[in-house]
Parts: structure tokens; C-alpha cells; sequence
């Protein structure tokens, strides 16, 4: 299949690179400009946990950039690997020269697809989450990559989805298809923004995982932002990921902070997908303002983050605001 995808940032890049080395033809599109610092290639550190590959691969992912897009390109599908706050700018800039190509929208969703489908229609994206994540170091993307979950706005999986589906499973990497896939986005948005909040706080990861108060902290502000996302309707008793932060048992509370530190500490996926955290002030800050604003707006208490609003307001202001795509 002949894929684009938008930029060629952590995301895009493993998936690009995996889609690539299962044969299919991947284009990147980038800024005006940076194709030609890509032109000898983009070199990886891979931590594969796809079953029957092997667990690491070093070398260079020889991509082809480009910094302009056709309606003639012919291109079958689109994986827009944006932040949440910039895919609809992205969507508004891409969906003219797309020509007849489908959307992966491989982000995160908090305000739901209104603007979205002014823009394209249903038929024509899918939502995905990434399972996979890095940072760049010393010029190499340090990475992980596990699987991808995928699903419509809404309903039962289309025919799009089915299709994407069998793209990545092409390229060994497993789907995981949700009948309400906003839904499970919110729960991600929360279970992420929550943490984020009090990780900002404690100034970096090894701070936080090794202090048990600040760790539960973290569990705190995840358990006041899932309140929102529950008080939006979301049964929280269909996702698992969930329990760690609404347990009422202190001894369940104590276990799981103990698997929250290990996890963080000794877990290469773990720690390689949450590398970059901290890597972006206006994407913390965006899901921070996101979740209180709502909360606020349904009458959530949430004493926890509220307490952490001047943490993020001195983390945000270390960068100028800014969007679109690497």
C-alpha cells in the first residue's frame, strides 16, 4: 500500500519505519526545508516487542521526505501522527490535496470530532493510539513499539477500519479494534494528563517513581481526571488501566504504586514510550488545561490538580507556543 505520513517525528517514524520494512511504500511528509536533512536517513535504536521479531533493532531507516503533497500523489492512506490541539489546523492544511486517501488519526481526542467532521467524513478516518513512543538522542530516535489500537468516532468497526487493521498486521504489528474508540481515548487522555501534572511537578521521572508520596500523587490526579471522563458517561469499569487509580483498598493502593515505580524503573517498553514526557510544555500544558477546564465546567472537584496549576504555568512558559507537524 502506498502510505504518507504526516512528518517525520517519534510516531510517525516507527510506524513509518515498520510499514516500510513490511513493504509498503511510506512517504513522509515533512516541513519546507528538513527533507533534505533526512536524505541519508534517520538512524533508530528500536526496542521491538512485536512476537517473532527480533527485540532490537539498530540501524537507519532510509525514508523518503517530501515537502509537498499532491491530489495525484495516490496515496491509499494518511497517518496523522499530530498533536491532539494541532490536527484539525493539520487536517485543514492536508485534506485539500489528499485526493481519495483515508485518514489514521494517530492522536489523542478530548473535544470530541465536531470539527473533525466539518472536514472529513466518517467513512474516511479512523482513531488510533499509539503503542509505541521514544525521544531523540544525540541525533538517533531511541524508540519502543508494541502494537496500535485503532477504532471509528462511534459504532462497530467500519470497513476503514478493518482495512488499517490489516496494513499494520501485514507489518506484524497487532491491532486492538474499540467499538467506542472516544471513549477509550479519554480514558487514555486521563490516565496520561493526570501523571503528567504531578511528573511536571516532581521535575523529572526518577524523582517521581522513587518518591512514594509523589507516586501516589500521580494516582491521585489520574483518579480526579477519570472522574471527569466517568461523569461524561464513560463506564471506567470496561478499562482495566483504570484500576490503579480508583482502588479504594489500601492495600491494592500500595501495590500498585509498587507497580507503578517498577514499571517506570525497570521496564525498557515502559520507560522508552515515556522518555519524551517531558519533551513538549505546550502538549502538557494543553492536556492540563483540557481536563481542569472540563472539570471545572461539570462541577469535578480537583483539589490535586488545581494545586499544580503554578507548576505547569512555570513548566509552559519555558517554550512559545506552537503546532502543525516535525
Amino acid at each position: 500500500m502506498r502510505v504518507l505520513v504526516i512528518g517525520a517525528g517519534i510516531i510517525g517514524s516507527i510506524y513509518g519505519w515498520a510499514l516500510a520494512e513490511g513493504g509498503h511504500e511510506v512517504v513522509h511528509l515533512v516541513r519546507p526545508g528538513r527533507a533534505a536533512g533526512l536524505r541519508e536517513g534517520l538512524a533508530l535504536d528500536v526496542f521491538d516487542r512485536r512476537k517473532g521479531r527480533p527485540k532490537s533493532f539498530r540501524g537507519l531507516y532510509r525514508l523518503k521526505a517530501v515537502e509537498a503533497l499532491s491530489t495525484t500523489d495516490g496515496f491509499a492512506l494518511i497517518v496523522s501522527p499530530v498533536k491532539h490541539y494541532a490536527l484539525v489546523q493539520t487536517l485543514e492544511e492536508i485534506a485539500p490535496c489528499a485526493g481519495a486517501a483515508d485518514f489514521l488519526l494517530l492522536t489523542q481526542n478530548w473535544q470530541g470530532t465536531k470539527e473533525v467532521d466539518a472536514i472529513l467524513p466518517r467513512t474516511r478516518y479512523v482513531y488510533g493510539d499509539a503503542k509505541a513512543g521514544g525521544t531523540f538522542w544525540r541525533s538517533t530516535l531511541v524508540a519502543a513499539l508494541k502494537a496500535l489500537d485503532i477504532g471509528p468516532p462511534e459504532g462497530e468497526p467500519s470497513t476503514l477500519t478493518k482495512k488499517v487493521a490489516e496494513l499494520f498486521a501485514s507489518a506484524g504489528i497487532p491491532t486492538r479494534t474499540h467499538p467506542d474508540m472516544l471513549h477509550y481515548l479519554w480514558v487514555q487522555f486521563a490516565v496520561s494528563g493526570g501523571p503528567w501534572a504531578a511528573l511536571v511537578h516532581a521535575g523529572n521521572f526518577d524523582v517521581l517513581v522513587k518518591d512514594r508520596r509523589l507516586a501516589s500523587l500521580a494516582l491521585e490526579a489520574g483518579r480526579e481526571c477519570l472522574q471527569i471522563v466517568q461523569r461524561r458517561g464513560v463506564d471506567l469499569g470496561r478499562y482495566p488501566e483504570t484500576r490503579p487509580f480508583l482502588t479504594n483498598s489500601t492495600l491494592l493502593g500500595h501495590f500498585y504504586g509498587w507497580m507503578f515505580r517498577r514499571m517506570f524503573l525497570h521496564d525498557e517498553y515502559t520507560k522508552r514510550c515515556s522518555a519524551h514526557a517531558l519533551g513538549d510544555p505546550v502538549e502538557v500544558k494543553a492536556f492540563y488545561d483540557d481536563l481542569v477546564g472540563t472539570g471545572r465546567a461539570l462541577g469535578v472537584a480537583m483539589p490535586v490538580m488545581e494545586s499544580l496549576a503554578e507548576d505547569i504555568r512555570r513548566f509552559a512558559s519555558t517554550v512559545d507556543t506552537k503546532c502543525g507537524y516535525p
